[in-house]
């Protein structure tokens, strides 16, 4: 596999597929409580992430419209509703993990993202 950059460290693995940042790398590229990993072709990619760009669907409830044809001032409006759609689904389901928190009902972290998922990839 050819590296782009010399400056390349090899990082272990460990047995829950966790890995460690090196420092430089983290430091240079300010990464804080989260990153965007997804695949490249065959490559891993790890990018700092922030916290409104994850809960900003903008571009996926924009190629979804293109996608059903709408554009123009139509494309407008109903980016609009439905961001407002995704907005108050998302506080929904804030507030129904807090109550379930508060009630006892919490479940493991994992089983939450194994549903999200649809599969056993975690």
């Amino acid at each position: 596999m050819e590296n782009r950059d010399s400056d390349y460290k090899i990082v272990s693995v460990t047995s829950k597929r966790q890995i460690t940042i090196p420092k430089k790398y983290f430091d240079a590229m300010r990464i804080g409580e989260q990153v965007k990993c997804y695949m490249d072709g065959r490559r891993l990619v790890i990018e700092p992430a922030h916290a409104d760009e994850f809960w900003d669907f903008s571009t996926d409830v924009l190629r979804e419209l293109v996608a059903e044809g709408y554009s123009g001032e139509d494309l407008l409006r109903e980016f609009d509703s439905r961001k407002t759609k995704v907005t108050r689904a998302l506080e929904q389901m804030a507030k129904e993990a807090r109550d379930d928190l508060a009630a006892g009902r919490g479940r493991p972290v994992e089983d939450v993202f194994r549903e999200l998922l649809d599969d056993d990839e975690l």
